[in-house]
């Protein structure tokens, strides 16, 4: 999927004019710490990671510009999607450029089985997610469903461009989540 072909709205401006949308949708696309530890927390829902692919690549000119970082320049390139109880709830891109990300993470993202803020978090980076921003789908297999695109950002210099599309059950899975609580 070619992201950087949808039209994406900033996370302030999708807001007020989505002022009427429902409040879960709401906290999850705008939810600025680790998705999957926000998901965990406020509706129990514990995610395990389904690595798909992940290989050296090179970070495209949109990319470069949202991580502000030479075009072309090396980068890891992974996909997966999230599951709970065994169904997809999400599929996630994630782009980290190689320079500044230190081995220990390296080692962790070949091993391919948590999701990529909390490896962040729990390698005592201090991680910012900017740049948010979501989008519905226009075109190809995943139309119609929501994404989100944002950056993680770490002091110490590691990033990654993380695209999230979350799959049509997922709606419907936190909505019975949140009728149980």
């Amino acid at each position: 999927m070619q992201w950087d072909k949808q039209t994406w709205c900033p996370i302030r401006e999708w807001q007020l004019a989505n002022m009427d949308i429902d409040k879960n949708m709401s906290a999850v696309l705008t939810v600025t710490t680790s998705l999957t530890r926000f998901l965990e927390r406020h509706f129990h829902m514990a995610l395990t990671v389904q690595l798909h692919e992940q290989f050296l690549d090179k970070v495209t000119a949109s990319e470069a510009e949202l991580l502000r970082c030479e075009c072309a320049a090396p980068a890891i390139r992974r996909q997966v999607s999230l599951l709970h109880r065994g169904s997809v709830m999400f599929d996630a891109e994630s782009v980290l450029p190689l320079e500044g990300l230190p081995k220990a993470l390296m080692d962790e993202l070949q091993v391919g089985k948590r999701p990529l803020a909390n490896l962040l978090l729990d390698q005592g980076l201090s991680l910012a997610r900017s740049d948010l921003s979501v989008t519905q789908v226009e075109r190809g297999v995943c139309a119609g469903r929501w994404a989100r695109r944002s950056v993680l950002r770490s002091a110490s210099g590691t990033q990654a461009l993380v695209v999230e599309v979350f799959q049509a059950e997922f709606w419907s899975r936190l909505q019975s989540l949140t009728m149980r609580k």
